[in-house]
């Protein structure tokens, strides 16, 4: 059996260990994109679950998943929406010797993480300008990582996580060009925010005080993107999002030692997103997504003591790739309103093996309804509603998991289910056509 030192010097030394390594805490625990990524970003594009979120249709919004989409402003547009995001999510302590502090353990009995989710809010913006038939600019401001999770103070899990927060700010202007009717091209720039505030036990022992890692980094990528819009019924488009690596500088606080400055350079994934839109009638649409994210780079990083520039410790994560599917389709009305619905799959990157209590990410099933309404010619109202649901979702803190503080095990089941709901609006001041009535042709 353990001595409560031990545990002590050992969890001291993890915390102090895993200080910068602020972004990989950040997310709600079964919502939005796989890992710790934030989907919503587009209220209409919520109501179809994501489909066709990387063409045009009748929004500029699909410029954060493919940038050419930018292309299909007439003239200036802007669009915005905000999300609600209400996880209904808790862990479960399975007992002792499962969980060492799990009921029956001959040591005691810290109960369950609890209801760990938070909800959100997470605002998002597009604007869009077409300069002529051929140029547009544009760009998107949002949230692509975050969101936070918040345990019981005392429970079983303690030392894996308490509190976890995370600000993300993503600006990512882009330039569009349209060739012709059929092709058109963009690329752009982010410039991207992290503020991040993460809480731990510093032992195992009830009503421990809590270590707290502050931090934050300014990080560069890039976007691109293709549109092919062989008839005004089709269109394909495939976007790229470049990873960014972040340069954390933050420190850590311990209950009676100084701050402690430290830095890791985590790096977030690349991202493909590809996207249909086929007119079936008059009035329906039919809309699907594939997209990968590269979250198999988010491995194993070494955290730098900045006052002695020694490797302190190596955070091994481990993350697989992530992907996500969905189909939906959109049925116009002739009094303004358009009704729409769809479906997704969401692979998680967080497999079994590597899942944290402050990340229970899991596969997820995406069910989505939502409508939008012309209320002039010039602005139209966006809703979506979405119930996202994880399956056999299991937490095991033992040897092979990297999180593992030995000897804690921790083991739980969680129960998580997710409602979001997302408004906005867009309005369009008309402008020059960018479409091309016939193909360029240039002189030999």
């Amino acid at each position: 059996m353990m001595t409560k030192s031990g545990v002590f010097v050992r969890v001291l030394s993890v915390a102090a260990a895993a200080a910068p390594v602020f972004t990989v805490f950040i997310a709600n625990n079964a919502a939005e994109a796989g890992g710790f990524a934030i989907r919503e970003q587009s209220a209409k594009h919520q109501g179809m679950s994501f489909a066709g979120d990387a063409v045009c249709g009748d929004s500029i919004a699909g410029t954060f998943w493919n940038s050419a989409v930018v292309t299909c402003a007439h003239g200036l547009v802007v669009e915005g929406s905000l999300s609600g995001i209400i996880p209904i999510t808790e862990v479960t302590t399975n007992p002792f010797p499962g969980s060492l502090f799990g009921a029956g353990s001959p040591i005691a009995n810290f109960g369950d993480p609890g209801k760990i989710g938070e909800a959100a809010i997470v605002p998002a913006t597009t604007v869009a300008y077409g300069i002529d038939e051929h140029w547009s600019v544009g760009v998107t401001v949002n949230a692509p990582y975050g969101l936070s999770t918040d345990t019981r103070f005392n429970n079983a899990a303690q030392i894996y996580g308490r509190k976890s927060e995370v600000v993300s700010i993503n600006a990512n202007p882009v330039v569009g060009f349209r060739f012709n009717e059929v092709f058109a091209l963009a690329a752009g720039v982010q410039v991207q925010y992290f503020d991040v505030k993460l809480t731990q036990a510093v032992s195992p022992l009830p009503r421990t005080p809590s270590a707290e890692l502050k931090g934050d980094d300014i990080g560069f990528g890039f976007t691109a993107g293709i549109l092919i819009t062989p008839s005004p019924d089709t269109e394909i488009g495939i976007g790229f999002r470049s990873s960014i690596e972040h340069s954390v500088d933050g420190n850590l606080f311990l209950p009676g030692f100084p701050a402690l400055p430290v830095s890791t350079d985590p790096k977030l994934p690349d991202m493909i997103s590809a996207s249909f839109r086929q007119r079936i009638t008059p009035a329906f649409t039919l809309y699907g997504t594939a997209e990968w994210s590269n979250w198999s780079e988010f491995g194993t990083f070494d955290v730098i003591n900045k006052g002695t520039g020694t490797v302190a410790t190596t955070l091994p994560f481990e993350y697989d790739d992530g992907w996500f599917f969905s189909l939906g389709g959109e049925y116009e009305f002739t009094n303004g309103w358009t009704a729409r619905a769809g479906i997704g799959w969401e692979i998680s990157p967080v497999s079994d093996q590597v899942r944290s209590v402050r990340l229970p990410d899991d596969d997820r099933l995406w069910l989505s309804v939502g409508a939008s309404y012309d209320i002039t010619e010039s602005m139209t109202f966006n809703a979506g509603y979405s119930f996202l649901s994880t399956f056999g979702t299991t937490i095991d803190y033992s040897p092979g998991n990297p999180h593992y503080v030995a000897p804690v095990t921790f083991s739980g089941d969680v129960d998580a289910q997710v409602h979001i709901v997302s408004l906005g609006l867009s309005y369009k001041w008309s402008g020059p056509e960018p479409v091309v009535t016939q193909p360029m042709v240039y002189k030999q």
